[in-house]
């Protein structure tokens, strides 16, 4: 079943250590999609559960040099798309657009 969830990452510095995370997830089978992002020391991570746990994928970045809780943070939005336009909206009407 896949499923699309936010996790906590630790220990990232810089756009390296974002870089170094992603592609230690990336390269585990039943990862489909992972946007890592420094500013929020998360990874939202879409991957099959009967594939791969989150102890897995934590197991990776460990083994990458860095730390992530195996706890979600917050169910993520299945639809990205939705995400960008709220997003959107939200922009416009902070800058008024």
């Amino acid at each position: 079943m896949m499923v699309k969830k936010s996790f906590a990452v630790k220990n990232m510095m810089c756009a390296m250590c974002v870089a170094h995370v992603t592609k230690a997830i990336q390269g585990l089978e039943g990862v489909k999609d992972v946007n890592v992002n420094l500013a929020s020391n998360s990874a939202l991570i879409e991957y099959d559960s009967s594939k791969i746990t989150p102890t897995q994928i934590r197991e990776a970045v460990v083994a990458a040099g860095y730390d992530m809780d195996t706890t979600p943070l917050s169910a993520a939005s299945d639809n990205s798309e939705d995400e960008k336009k709220k997003s959107k909206g939200f922009l416009g009407k902070l800058f008024g657009q």
